[in-house]
C-alpha cells in the first residue's frame, strides 16, 4: 500500500474530508496510507501553530511534517484558489523533492475548480482537474 502525504491549503479541507470518506468506503478501490498531519500542532500557549515555515516558532510543525514526508512514497498536492500563495504547500513540495523524485507528485485541482494555479516551485508539473479515476490509478 502506497503512503501518501496530502499537501493542501487548509481552506480546502472539505476536499480532504471527501478523499477520506472515499478511501474509508470498502466499496471503492482508492486505497492508501494517509501520511498527512492527523491533527494540528499547538504552540506553548495551546493555540494552533499557524506561523509560516520561515518563522522559528514553526520548528515543531516542520519537524513533524518532515517526518511524515520522509515516510511517504508520494505527494498529492490539492490545488485550490489560494494554493499558489501557500508558503506551507511550497515548503512541503520542496521538502518532499529533497528526498523523492518530482515524478512522485500529483497536482490535482479540488472539485469545482478548473482554473487554480500551482505554487511557483511546482509550475513545471502538470496540473490535473479533479479526477477520482486518475487519483485511484496514481495511488497504485
Amino acid at each position: 500500500m502506497k503512503r501518501i502525504f496530502i499537501s493542501h491549503n487548509h481552506r480546502d479541507s472539505k476536499t480532504i474530508n471527501l478523499i477520506k470518506s472515499i478511501y474509508c468506503n470498502p466499496n471503492h478501490n482508492l486505497n492508501f496510507a494517509n501520511k498527512s498531519l492527523a491533527a494540528p500542532i499547538f504552540n506553548d500557549h495551546q493555540h494552533i501553530n499557524r506561523r509560516p515555515p520561515t518563522d522559528s516558532a514553526s520548528k515543531p510543525v516542520k519537524q513533524e511534517i518532515s517526518r511524515l514526508l520522509n515516510e511517504s512514497d508520494k505527494l498529492l498536492v490539492l490545488i485550490g484558489p489560494d494554493t499558489h500563495s501557500s508558503l506551507w504547500v511550497q515548503w512541503e513540495i520542496n521538502a518532499f523533492t529533497s528526498k523523492h523524485s518530482s515524478s512522485n507528485i500529483l497536482m490535482m485541482r479540488i472539485p469545482d475548480n478548473q482554473t487554480a494555479g500551482a505554487p511557483a516551485n511546482a509550475r513545471h508539473l502538470s496540473i490535473h482537474n479533479w479526477d477520482l479515476k486518475l487519483l485511484t490509478q496514481w495511488v497504485k
